[in-house]
Formats: structure tokens, C-alpha cells, sequence
């Protein structure tokens, strides 16, 4: 990788700017070269066609690149800004203004994509392509919210067998609860298995901010993984009424096929024994924050522990390395922020569920190339 980033800059640059005819090129465009370079996008867009072969495809999932690279929300405002910035243009294949497809192939074409799943498919390639061998310390989860402008699907409520007050007869035997998704999940081995349980629906979110306020939104969810160096490794969609734990397990799963780490880091809403026995099953270490609930004593001893931990940075004395590893969970933070506030997924339009993931995954694409090249150099 680093061989490839030095002769991008010693090799590549020079020439696109004599080919250009550029003074110089812009921060910007220097990054959508390298991130273009090292995804290879072309590589996963194998269309079979027997007449006609379709055209401006890789042109298009190059455009869609540089949409997530340049913080664009919306194909109308990309399509202008191809018009308009003729090394953008260039970069992603079209020579004249006269070339750019229309605004409604560019949305025929990005539903083949989605339906393809060529942003996830580059973005796995990716990782095992140049993050395989790499051991790594820590493995943080966390979900975030993202809100659509959709009416959420309301779920058929099947009708619950009670059981009837008092002692049951003899050889009458009493109905059990249904088994929740994270339970169901424990007797699987794959991760396609265990997200066909997970609905991607739009759906009706709760969560309590950091806070502490109660947070309602319409839409879905994306759960990340992240490993050292803000790097997301994997990311799953889900509908905005999935639990965050529902997807704690296919997340780690994929992530240690994909990846070698030695933590796994999650927060409250994570804290169930069966996410803590899967972990120590795949090698790891769990180091998940309590979830108080309703239990009075779990929150005196919370209570206790922030106290000592008080003292010990008032009197500069070391602390318990499970809580210098546990803070380590920020970086899974920070890709949310970067994913939002600097890759396009801030607002996003699309409304149906394969696309909103897809948008989604080609912002995990470019974060993840972009902080491990940041990593590296």
C-alpha cells in the first residue's frame, strides 16, 4: 500500500497535470485519485449483455465515488458539478459535457448498483485485500440513526397465547415466550443466517442521546464496525426499530473473517451474556458497559465506580486498563462523524431500502480507504 501511494505521487500526479493542464491539483482531487485507485470500482461491474453491452456504467459508480469523496446530497447537484468542474469530469471517465448521462439514468443505473451490492462488495474486497494480515487492538460497535423521508411500515403484531391464571393442569403444558433475535441467533454459524432475521423496513426509532434526552425518528439504522485508526471494517442496514444488540453478532462475526483484533468494545445497550459468550467463542475479549435497567443495586455500584474513578484522576494515579480500553470506543464515534458530516450521508433522499444502504456503503467505502491511507501515512 505504501509502494502505491508513492508512486501515485511521485508518478501519477505529475502526469495528470501536464494532461490537465493544472498548476496544481486541489486537496480534494488528490484524495478522490487515491480512493478511485485503491477501490477498482471497475473490477466488481461485470455486466453480461448479449446485443448491446451498457454503457457509461463505470463512469457512473466512479461518479457516485466522487459524490461521497466531495460531501454532494443529491444527483441533480452532482450532475452540475460535473458539468462544471472538468477535472472531476474527466477523472471519472466522461471527456465532454455533451457525454454526462441524464439525471434519470443516473438513477436507473444506481439501482443496479444497489441491487448489485457493488459498494459493499469493493468495500470487502478492500479490507481483505490490504487490512487481512493486520492485527489490530480494538473492534468497536455502535449503531446511528438514519432518519428518511418515509412513512414507517407498521408491523402486523401477531397475536400472543396467554396462559390461563394459576397451576396447570396435569399434561397440560404452558405457552413459552417467542425466542428474541439475538437468542435465535446463537444456534447460527453465518452472518447471511443471522441478518435474515433483521428486518430492513422503514421503521420507528427510540434512543436516548448521550444527554440523555429521548431521541424519536423515522427511517432505519447503520451498525458499524470499527477498528483502530477509525477504520470501518464491516456496516450493516437495519430498520430503525431493530435493536442495536440484534445486529451485535453478525457484526462480529464478519468482522473477525474479515479481520484479526483482540477487543470487542460496546456500550450499554450491548450488555447481554450471549454477546459476551459469542465473543469469547471467536477468541476476543468483551468489554461492555452495564446497563443498570431497573435495578437499583447495578446503579450504586455504577455510581461507585465513577466515584473512584474521580479520585484517581484528581490524585493522577493509574487507573484499571479494562477503562483505558474501554475509551477507545470513540473511534467508532468518529466514523459516524465522518460519514455524515464529510462523506454525504448527512441527508439522504432515496427511499427505498436497498438504496438507502447503498448510499450508505459507498460512504463506508471511501472512509474506510481514506483513514487507512490516512493510518499509513
Amino acid at each position: 500500500m505504501l509502494l502505491r501511494i508513492v508512486n501515485q505521487e511521485n508518478s501519477l500526479f505529475p502526469i495528470l497535470k501536464e494532461d490537465l493542464q493544472l498548476k496544481a491539483l486541489s486537496h480534494k482531487e488528490q484524495k478522490l485519485i487515491k480512493i478511485l485507485d485503491f477501490a477498482e470500482i471497475e473490477k466488481n461491474l461485470t455486466v453480461v449483455s448479449i446485443t448491446n453491452t451498457p454503457k457509461d456504467r463505470e463512469e457512473i459508480a466512479r461518479a457516485f465515488i466522487a459524490k461521497s469523496v466531495y460531501n454532494i446530497q443529491t444527483t441533480r447537484d452532482l450532475i452540475d458539478r460535473l458539468k462544471n468542474d472538468r477535472t472531476l469530469r474527466i477523472l471519472c471517465g466522461w471527456r465532454y459535457k455533451s457525454n454526462i448521462p441524464s439525471e434519470s439514468k443516473f438513477s436507473r443505473v444506481f439501482k443496479e448498483l444497489s441491487v448489485l451490492q457493488i459498494a459493499a462488495k469493493t468495500h470487502e474486497r478492500f479490507v481483505k485485500e490490504y487490512l487481512e494480515h493486520t492485527i489490530f487492538f480494538y473492534n468497536a460497535t455502535d449503531a446511528t440513526k438514519i432518519p428518511l423521508r418515509v412513512k414507517p411500515v407498521k408491523a402486523k403484531k401477531e397475536p400472543i397465547p396467554k396462559n390461563k391464571r394459576g397451576r396447570p393442569k396435569k399434561g397440560e403444558t404452558p405457552f413459552s415466550k417467542k425466542p428474541t433475535i439475538l437468542q435465535q441467533q446463537r444456534t447460527m454459524t453465518t452472518t447471511k443466517e443471522m441478518l435474515s432475521l433483521v428486518s430492513t423496513k422503514c421503521g420507528v426509532g427510540v434512543k436516548q442521546n448521550s444527554k440523555g434526552n429521548r431521541e424519536v425518528w423515522i427511517g432505519g439504522k447503520l451498525h458499524i464496525s470499527a477498528v483502530d485508526g477509525d477504520i470501518p471494517i464491516t456496516a450493516f442496514y437495519s430498520g430503525a426499530n431493530i435493536h442495536d444488540s440484534s445486529v451485535a453478532l453478525p457484526l462480529m462475526n464478519e468482522t473477525s473473517q474479515r479481520v484479526s483484533y483482540l477487543y470487542d468494545l460496546q456500550d450499554a445497550g450491548y450488555d447481554s451474556n450471549n454477546i459476551r459468550d459469542f465473543s469469547k467463542k471467536l477468541n476476543h475479549r468483551p468489554l461492555i458497559d452495564i446497563n443498570p435497567k431497573n435495578s437499583t443495586e447495578l446503579k450504586e455500584k455504577i455510581e461507585l465506580k465513577l466515584e473512584e474513578q474521580k479520585k484517581f484522576e484528581m490524585l493522577n494515579l493509574t487507573q484499571s486498563s479494562d477503562t483505558h480500553h474501554y475509551n477507545q470506543r470513540s473511534m467508532v464515534e468518529r466514523v459516524n462523524k465522518y460519514l455524515k458530516e464529510d462523506f454525504g450521508c448527512n441527508t439522504i433522499y432515496y427511499q427505498e431500502a436497498t438504496k438507502v444502504a447503498s448510499v450508505l456503503a459507498f460512504g463506508i467505502l471511501c472512509v474506510c480507504i481514506h483513514q487507512s491511507l490516512k493510518l499509513l501515512t
